[in-house]
């Protein structure tokens, strides 16, 4: 996470740079590939890219806005490649690059895929370029000149060429690589992007007074060439500038580390969220998607295999608690040599009971330096009035070096005349020189009593929440927060991040919650405010609330009961908002304060709301997962109510009379799954946006007629699997957008649905009816998403598409479609940008496929039928067709998930190949594309390999072994993961598995659990066998190669014990093997893994692993010895055709016209 930096500089020599990189491409040549993955490195390291693209405005005149946004950017880059100078718009961008740059040097060009002398010289696709402009702009010869000096004088600055081929040597290698490794090109680019960036980062940064003093000490800590892992702390007092210093240290240095995250308010995030959701953003940096992290032990261990290589800069700013340090940053361990990791805290004793030796204290500002800040607040220039020369002077000295009570204070002051002055500065001589607070306060006392509200009110429950949200709260509670917000931040009182994020300073947060504490210093009840625990347990089971309490909230991270009276809440006559989560009540609640605003309590025990309550009040509802079974008696006036959700709540029978709540907005009754109707009162209203009645499983009956609802946009019945009939008058409802009629019993649609012209969203998935001609009223020219899914009655029928020009997403997934079945006018979806034809019958797609433009994404998975399908667009980034057993060819660019397909693929990679995700290593390419070995085996050593074959044996090369039992067990040798160059565990498993798998079978049916040193075993993440939901029939062999960066293991290590698992009672784990594998195996099982052969043969080298020089196994198998005992490699379906000129046999493929090498031998 890469700190934000404001565009503002306090040094009126340096220019006020509004962004750091403009870019410029030619759309048509890079946008989905090369130029948007650079884009989005520059983003992710911080560095703020003005990205425009000409294609989106062709026709149209360079715009001014265009121009200012060149003059405002620090650098440029500019990529040149075969199209470029054919676009006008490209070459005036140049002109004008030039124009503002050149002098300093500021350009940065990219020649990707073309020679700088192509476009020195313009020659080639230059040459063509310009004969067409010179032939278009006859009277205007001076512009073409332009633009030829321009390219000419743009090939002089220094660059990068995609085209380095220096560094190949072979020919073979050069002819198919032919671009230079866009990863590390990119990468490249980021890194001297940064460095020149760097110098001027600090011009970003307003009012860093004094900041090379402070960081002196720091500085001196670093010491970045040493490779020893630092830790190094920084603390002092909240406000004294900590943060503010570790990220100018971010700034300075990053660059020089691969990995680098900012961690920003450790202590917040901790006590909302916990230390998992830390660890996953910790582990985000390295491309980690650990969403299943729950326990911080497991999120400690993910660090420590995850990071140990790696040379890492981690910041954790504002740390309250050692426990925090121990699973975020437990050791020195846990980090690549050259690694820094920054600390900062209040509590220097969290440092030394970590270990950490390299400690500064942050000390106050001197006098010179804090007026300074001061008056940049106070008078918005660096001194202060003549006049206030000495009453400055005293606010300085009280502020007592503190940046933000300066920066506060100067806030505070700013505008005042000097009566107003000299009143608070005697104010000022009244507070106690070492309490800070105090003197903060100043800025508090100068609010409004609804700006104090909402101060205090963010102070104690929506520091870090979002503004929209917030706004909605306090307005609800008869509060103008918009314009309080704004005075807030416009007195230093409160930030709000570029996320719309609410942020209130720690010290200012401290002093609002201390404000409430003093309220009432010995009982909880009298203060306006209640948010922690201790404290409402207290009023709520003594009983002591009072009028004085206005909000209450309590989040509790684990169930919680509470001896609470049944009428705790009964003196609260003024609480405006009540927010509880996972409480439970030993006693039946009574009563509820009518003056509630919002009512938010997660898991609600009761059955109903108490009768004595009145939500006349009321403008929100949340019940979510509660007990009710319903809200209240007939029709109880809630005029201000907008919305009512009590998802999940698994007893609710019975809607709400809404006669009564005429301004709802939004009602959510998700999962509520005894709900058999919903009241036929929901007609009237007429504000009402969003019904979602998802998973509502016993729900039968919805009103018959439903034009009354004006505003609706989404309407959700998903799920409703009881649900038969839709309301007639449906498509009267001109406002909808969405509608999702999945698994429902639903056979018709209402003749009115064809109506809905405002229609984006539709979802019929599992629909069951007993003709789709009834539905081919809906095919209107729907603007996003439409789905039809299981329906197999669909398969010889699909309506007429020319009528849907706008689609842009088309979902047929699972619709039981045989060839022929989609129409043969599929073409003419011009704007279709995703499609998804997976789960089907057909053999090949129609050719009018080829004519979709915009198509980027195209699901074909579990198609096992699938044969062939035409030429796609180059403009496909996104192909998934895993489990496409029958696949003979292809023509695309890039392939995400090529799994189980049995025949040849070819033709695969012409770019791109370091953005295929690691799921590619299922890939078994054929003859035609020997380049695959050249592409992917300086990657393979660091990922981990799967592949799961036919067989009954353990490999030889397997050299520990278990037989009839799911554990296997290593004793490791001194130096064991020093000598040999250790690369990892290789894994195997023969397995059964008895009866069909479905849909609904677990994806990693087979998990394996980790011993170490005869320790318990631990889950281990990263080794599960995937099979695929058809996966069926005898025994079979999962080899799996995990690489050493997923361990963390030392010399202590003595003995592994690996215990192979199994969740689902069909599949049964008969033998195991283990080998640790050393860098030659490695090698070894790359080069046969991806050499020339077919999947079958390919399958048969991995087996016939050799024994490497480094360690001393059992004799390779041979391939007739192979063939005994696995019971040979055939094809879950049997004999099946290969290749042209191969044939399968049950013993395998045998490759009729390039007989196999060893084969010969052994014949």
């Amino acid at each position: 996470m890469i700190m934000e930096r404001t565009s503002t500089s306090f040094s009126s020599s340096t220019p006020q740079w509004k962004y750091d990189v403009f870019l410029s491409f030619r759309g048509e040549d890079t946008r989905k590939s090369f130029t948007d993955h650079l884009y989005t490195a520059l983003e992710r390291h911080g560095v703020l890219t003005f990205k425009d693209d000409p294609e989106l405005q062709k026709g149209k005149a360079i715009s001014p806005e265009l121009f200012t946004a060149i003059q405002e950017s620090r650098f440029a880059l500019i990529v040149l490649s075969k199209n470029y100078a054919s676009s006008t718009w490209c070459l005036d961008e140049l002109l004008k690059i030039l124009e503002c740059m050149e002098a300093r040097e500021a350009v940065l060009p990219i020649f990707y895929d073309v020679d700088r002398s192509d476009v020195r010289k313009q020659t080639r696709s230059f040459a063509e370029a310009f004969s067409k402009h010179e032939e278009k702009l006859r009277d205007d010869t001076e512009k073409v000149q332009m633009w030829r000096d321009a390219l000419r004088k743009v090939t002089n600055f220094s660059g990068w060429d995609s085209k380095d081929r220096s560094h190949v040597k072979n020919v073979i290698i050069l002819s198919i690589l032919c671009h230079r490794s866009e990863s590390k090109l990119i990468k490249d680019i980021v890194e001297v992007v940064g460095k020149k960036l760097c110098p001027t980062l600090l011009s970003y940064v307003d009012d860093l007074v004094g900041i090379d003093s402070r960081l002196k000490p720091i500085t001196s800590f670093l010491d970045a060439r040493v490779d020893d892992v630092y830790f190094i702390g920084i603390w002092g007092m909240g406000g004294i500038g900590k943060t503010t210093i570790a990220r100018v240290v971010y700034d300075r240095i990053s660059h020089e580390f691969e990995y680098k995250m900012f961690l920003a308010n450790v202590r917040n995030v901790y006590e909302k969220s916990g230390v998992p959701h830390i660890q996953k953003q910790l582990l985000s940096m390295v491309g980690m998607k650990m969403d299943d992290i729950w326990d911080a032990r497991e999120g400690a261990t993910l660090i420590r295999r995850f990071l140990r290589h790696k040379k890492v800069l981690l910041i954790l700013d504002d740390v309250n608690h050692l426990d925090q340090l121990e699973y975020l940053a437990g050791k020195h361990e846990w980090f690549g040599s050259g690694s820094r990791v920054l600390i900062t805290t209040r509590n220097e004793h969290l440092l030394i009971a970590h270990g950490v030796e390299r400690r500064s204290k942050v000390e106050g500002l001197g006098n010179d330096e804090a007026l300074q800040i001061f008056c940049r607040k106070a008078f918005r220039k660096a001194y202060p009035e003549e006049n206030h020369l000495v009453l400055s002077s005293c606010v300085v000295n009280y502020a007592k070096g503190v940046p933000l009570a300066l920066k506060v204070l100067g806030s505070f002051f700013y505008g005042k005349d000097t009566s107003a002055w000299k009143s608070a500065v005697d104010k000022l001589r009244e507070v106690c020189n070492s309490e800070i607070m105090e003197t903060l306060k100043l800025s508090y006392d100068g609010l409004d009593d609804d700006e104090k509200k909402i101060f205090l009110d963010i102070a104690c429950f929506f520091n870090g929440k979002g503004k929209d949200r917030v706004r909605e709260t306090l307005d609800a509670c008869g509060l103008c927060s918009d314009i309080a917000i704004h005075v807030l931040v416009e007195k230093s009182l409160l930030t709000i991040n570029p996320s719309g994020t609410l942020l209130m300073h720690d010290l200012l947060q401290d002093m609002g919650r201390e404000i409430v504490r003093r309220e009432s210093l010995d009982e909880p009840g009298k203060r306006s405010r209640l948010w922690r625990s201790e404290d409402v347990n207290h009023v709520l089971s003594k009983n002591t609330g009072t009028e004085a309490i206005e909000g209450i909230v309590l989040h509790q991270v684990e169930p919680r009961v509470v001896c609470a009276n049944a009428n705790s809440f009964s003196m609260m006559k003024r609480l405006r908002f009540l927010v509880i989560n996972n409480v439970d009540l030993l006693n039946k609640l009574e009563y509820l304060p009518n003056s509630l605003r919002i009512l938010d309590w997660l898991q609600f025990p009761l059955k109903s709301l108490p009768p004595s309550f009145n939500p006349k009040n009321l403008h929100e509802l949340n019940m979510r997962n509660s007990c009710i079974e319903h809200l209240w008696k007939g029709m109880t006036p809630s005029y201000y109510l907008k919305m009512i959700d009590l998802s999940h709540s698994l007893n609710l029978v019975k809607t709400p009379d809404f006669r009564g709540i005429p301004s709802l907005e939004r009602l959510i009754l998700q999962g509520c799954i005894r709900l058999h109707e919903v009241d036929p009162s929901v007609v009237v209203l007429e504000r009402l946006t969003l019904m979602n009645l998802k998973d509502c499983k016993n729900l039968v009956l919805l009103p018959s007629r439903v034009c009354g609802l004006k505003s609706l946009r989404v309407f959700n019945v998903f799920g409703c699997s009881k649900l038969e009939k839709l309301p007639e008058d449906l498509g009267h409802v001109e406002s909808l957008e969405e509608l999702d009629v999945s698994g429902t019993a639903i056979r018709e649609p209402p003749a009115s649905i064809r109506l809905l012209k405002n229609l984006k969203v539709l979802s019929l998935c599992g629909f069951k009816g007993p003709s789709s001609n009834p539905w081919n009223v809906l095919f209107l020219p729907f603007r996003s998403l439409l789905r039809i899914s299981s329906n197999p009655t669909t398969s010889s029928w699909l309506p007429c598409l020319s009528g849907l020009p706008s689609l842009t997403q088309l979902n047929l997934r699972d619709c039981n479609l045989s060839e022929r079945a989609i129409p043969n006018d599929l073409g003419c979806l011009s704007s279709l940008t995703h499609l998804d034809v997976s789960r089907n019958a057909f053999v090949s797609l129609p050719k009018s496929i080829c004519q979709l433009s915009r198509l980027e994404f195209l699901d074909v998975g579990h198609c096992q039928r699938l044969e062939t399908f035409p030429e796609l667009q180059s403009s496909i980034y996104y192909l998934e067709a895993y489990n496409c057993n029958s696949l003979v060819a292809s023509g695309l660019d890039i392939i995400r998930l090529f799994a189980n397909c049995l025949k040849q693929v070819k033709k695969l990679f012409r770019m791109g190949a370091e953005y295929i995700e690691s799921e590619c290593n299922y890939l078994h390419p054929g003859n035609e594309i020997p380049e695959w070995y050249n592409l992917k085996s300086a990657q393979l050593t660091g990922c981990s390999c799967e592949l799961i074959v036919p067989g009954n044996e353990i490999p030889e090369w397997f050299n520990h072994k278990s037989v009839g039992s799911s554990s296997v067990s290593v004793e490791l040798h001194p130096g064991w993961s020093t000598d040999y160059k250790w690369m990892g565990f290789a894994l195997c498993v023969v397995f059964a598995i008895h009866g069909n798998r479905s849909l609904s079978s677990p994806r990693y049916p087979i998990y394996c659990q980790l011993s170490v040193n005869g320790g318990p075993f631990c889950w281990w993440p990263v080794a599960g066998c995937s099979l695929g939901s058809d996966q069926s029939g005898p025994d079979h062999l999962w080899l799996y190669h995990v690489p050493c960066h997923y361990f963390f293991f030392t010399e202590l290590h003595t003995r592994l014990e690996f215990l192979f698992l199994v969740n689902e009672s069909m599949v049964e784990v008969k033998k195991s093997g283990i080998r640790i594998a050393y860098e030659e195996d490695v090698k070894a099982l790359i080069k046969q893994t991806y050499s020339r052969q077919s999947r079958v043969n390919i399958c048969k080298e991995v087996l016939e692993f050799p024994n490497s020089d480094c360690q001393k196994a059992s004799p390779s198998i041979s391939l007739s010895e192979l063939e005994s005992k696995s019971g040979g490699i055939a094809t879950k379906r049997g004999l099946e055709r290969c290749d042209d000129g191969a044939r399968c046999s049950e013993n395998g493929c045998i490759n009729e016209e390039e007989p196999h090498p060893k084969r010969s031998k052994q014949q």
